[in-house]
């Protein structure tokens, strides 16, 4: 399952954690493709976890993706 992917110039690694009931806690590292500085990590709430590891990937993809729209706000 792929879990890296790329928007507006950064890499989000969007590996799930597995937890020990077998479900997965979204993550996601993110970090500029021009140099591979570490931008941010996001470790979410414990407590948000989804039986299905890609919508554990889809939700940390989609926070990432808003962080970095919100964080390149161009006047």
């Amino acid at each position: 399952m792929t879990t890296a992917f790329t928007h507006r110039g950064y890499l989000l690694n969007c590996a799930p954690a597995r937890a020990s009931d077998g479900s997965f806690k979204p993550y996601v590292v993110i970090s500029r493709l021009s140099d591979g500085e570490l931008v941010a990590n996001r470790f979410f709430p414990s407590e948000l976890q989804f039986n299905d590891e890609g919508a554990a990937i889809a939700h940390a993809r989609d926070w990432a993706v808003r962080w970095i729209d919100a964080s390149c706000i161009e006047v």
